[in-house]
C-alpha cells in the first residue's frame, strides 16, 4: 500500500466533523474524502473553507452505508475508512500505515484502530487493502441491506477467511460517543438510533444463516 483515501460520511456535524479532520496529517500520500448525507449546510462549509478536503454531496438522506459505498469504487490504492465523531491520535494512520504493509504484503487485509475509551467493534475505523475490496460487487464494501450499521460483516469475513484481520495497538482513535460522553448526543445520534434494531436484526439474521457480505 502506497496511497490512502479517507473515507467520512457526514450529517449536520460541522463541528465534530472539523476536529476529526484537523487530527488527519497533511501528507501527499493520504486524500480525504467527505461525503455529506443529505447535508447541503456542511457540504457548503467544505467547499469554502476546506481545501484539503474532497467533498461529494447526497441529495436524500440515505445513510452512512449508502455515502460509503458511492465513493469506494473512486479509491486508489487503500481505504480508510471512518466516522465524523471521533479524533485520530498523533500518529495513528501512519501506525497503522506500517502495520498494514508489514502484516498485508499482498493487499489482501484489514487493520483495525483502537478506540480509546470504548469498547466498541474492532473494525469500527479500519484501513482496508485493495485486493480486500475486490472481493466485493463494486467494491461496495459494507452489505447495502444495512443503513448504518454494517462494520461487524468485514470482520466476519476476515475471520471467515482466516489471517486476514490485524488489530494496531498504536493506531488510536478517541471516540466521543454519546455512551461515555451524553453531552456529545445529538440529533445525528438519534437519526441513527432509529436503524439501530433493525440493522442488529439484521445483523443476527444473517449471522444464523450463514450470510457474509463478500462470500454471497
Amino acid at each position: 500500500m502506497k496511497q490512502i483515501d479517507v473515507v467520512i460520511p457526514t450529517r449536520n456535524r460541522t463541528r465534530k466533523l472539523q476536529q476529526t479532520l484537523d487530527s488527519i496529517p497533511s501528507c501527499s500520500n493520504i486524500r480525504v474524502i467527505v461525503v455529506c448525507d443529505g447535508d447541503s449546510h456542511t457540504y457548503s462549509w467544505l467547499k469554502h473553507n476546506r481545501g484539503d478536503v474532497e467533498a461529494r454531496f447526497v441529495a436524500e438522506w440515505r445513510g452512512a452505508v449508502y455515502c460509503r459505498n458511492s465513493v469506494i469504487c473512486e479509491v486508489r490504492d487503500g481505504l480508510l475508512y471512518a466516522t465524523d465523531d471521533i479524533v485520530f491520535l498523533e500518529n495513528s494512520i501512519h501506525n497503522a500505515f506500517e502495520c498494514f504493509n508489514k502484516n498485508f504484503r499482498d493487499e489482501d487485509g484489514v487493520v483495525g484502530f483502537v478506540q480509546e475509551g470504548n469498547n466498541f467493534h474492532p473494525t469500527g475505523v479500519a484501513l482496508v487493502g485493495q485486493k480486500f475490496l475486490q472481493r466485493y460487487p463494486s467494491k461496495q464494501l459494507f452489505c447495502p441491506l444495512y443503513f448504518h450499521f454494517a462494520c461487524q460483516e468485514v470482520y466476519d469475513l476476515c475471520c471467515k477467511l482466516g489471517n486476514k484481520f490485524v488489530q494496531a495497538k498504536e493506531a488510536k482513535v478517541f471516540h466521543y460517543h454519546p455512551c461515555n460522553f451524553p453531552e456529545e448526543m445529538d440529533q445525528t445520534h438519534n437519526d441513527a438510533r432509529k436503524f439501530k434494531v433493525k440493522d442488529h436484526e439484521l445483523m443476527n439474521y444473517r449471522r444464523e444463516n450463514g450470510l457474509i457480505w463478500g462470500l454471497q
